[in-house]
């Protein structure tokens, strides 16, 4: 009888440790996977993050860029000359007396 409540008591114990290390091994997974998701969250906001800086700075160019051409619009208004000394009238470089930019 001893011995049958021996042997009942190992098959006993097997299967604890059995189940016990199931449970290490599911834990060891479920930290494993755990890690992995929180790098992927990090990468994910780090790209979303460096998204925002590049439409940002998009923005930004395209904003100095309409400065820019609105600057010079206004320049060409104000001034009777283009860029390269020309009247914008006539198109001389000196006007004649019947030009309407003439000095």
């Amino acid at each position: 009888m001893a011995s049958v409540m021996a042997e009942e008591q190992r098959i006993v114990e097997e299967e604890q440790q059995r189940i016990e290390e199931e449970r290490e091994i599911e834990a060891a997974r479920e930290e494993a996977s755990r890690i992995k998701e929180e790098e992927e969250r990090k990468q994910w906001k780090e790209a979303m993050e460096a998204q925002r800086l590049l439409e940002k700075i998009a923005e930004q160019e395209a904003s100095d860029l309409k400065k820019k051409e609105r600057l010079a619009r206004e320049k060409s208004h104000a001034s009777t000359k283009n860029d390269k000394g020309k009247c914008q009238g006539c198109g001389l470089k000196k006007c004649r007396k019947d030009c309407l930019f003439r000095n």
